[in-house]
């Protein structure tokens, strides 16, 4: 028996599943691919036969997951509204971009001088003012 939530929350966990599984079929595109070089997309895949046969079947593992939790939400195939998608794709932008600041990339323990530290720092801030300007556009 699903679990039953407010429509508002069971359209975001389906737009959610939508965007996941998209990921996933990307992903898996990319491990079908047979290496030659420098593939169209600039991804070279570098990764053993064992790897690829390890990560494909964690992918479907994850893909199963993903079905029974619709599943148990009772969430459904619908069309997902342009904003939703294009909501979704700008906070991934935020995240990554937010993760390019100097004080979130102390891990690599490599200090940065401050002259670039301050040029990233301006730069990271003017892109994530870039992504709230086209939120902004969103009604």
């Amino acid at each position: 028996m699903a679990i039953v939530l407010h429509e508002l929350h069971q359209r975001r966990l389906e737009a959610t599943v939508k965007l996941l599984n998209d990921s996933l079929e990307r992903i898996a595109l990319q491990l079908s691919k047979k290496p030659v070089g420098r593939e169209d997309t600039g991804i070279v895949n570098t990764l053993s036969a064992e790897t690829q046969a390890e990560l494909r079947r964690a992918l479907s593992a994850f893909h199963q997951s993903l079905r029974e939790f619709a599943k148990r939400f009772g969430l459904q195939r619908h069309p997902i509204d342009i904003r939703q998608f294009l909501n979704a794709e700008l906070s991934t932008a935020w995240v990554m971009l937010e993760n390019c600041r100097p004080r979130r990339m102390k891990g690599y323990g490599v200090v940065f001088e401050e002259e670039s530290k301050k040029e990233l720092e301006a730069s990271v801030e003017h892109l994530l003012h870039g992504v709230s300007k086209i939120r902004e556009l969103l009604p």
